[in-house]
């Protein structure tokens, strides 16, 4: 190891050290515009996903929710448990609702002679 020189043999080039920090900064300006633009991708990405099946599990779990409500109803119902009287109290609307199952019932209804006067009917 005695026998070679001590000199430096590494040569640096002329205004390396000033030239250096804007090459660095040239060299990342694309790779900060590609990732600004990638992180803008991704968000709406997320945003419109999110809208998406959150929208769609909002309007299923309400339907779902509806119709296990209206079969346990049902149950109580046709168990004994409930009366009309209860199934009236819980309704926010009782006469609505009293109405909306007459028409469904009479609409159902079959009528011989079309020509019938609502008297008739009734009595």
């Amino acid at each position: 190891m005695e026998k070679f020189s001590k000199k430096n043999i590494f040569k640096v080039p002329e205004n390396y050290f000033e030239k250096l920090p804007d090459q660095i900064l040239e060299k990342r300006k694309p790779k900060a515009l590609h990732y600004y633009l990638s992180g803008m991708a991704a968000a709406a990405v997320v945003v419109i996903g999110f809208f998406m099946f959150h929208g769609n599990e909002t309007v299923t779990t309400s339907n779902n929710y509806q119709v296990e409500l209206n079969e346990e109803v049902e149950y109580y119902i046709e168990s004994g448990v409930w009366n009309v009287e209860d199934v009236l109290s819980l309704a926010e609307n009782p006469n609505e609702l009293l109405d909306y199952i007459t028409e469904e019932e009479w609409s159902n209804q079959t009528w011989v002679d079309e020509g019938l006067l609502e008297n008739e009917i009734f009595y």
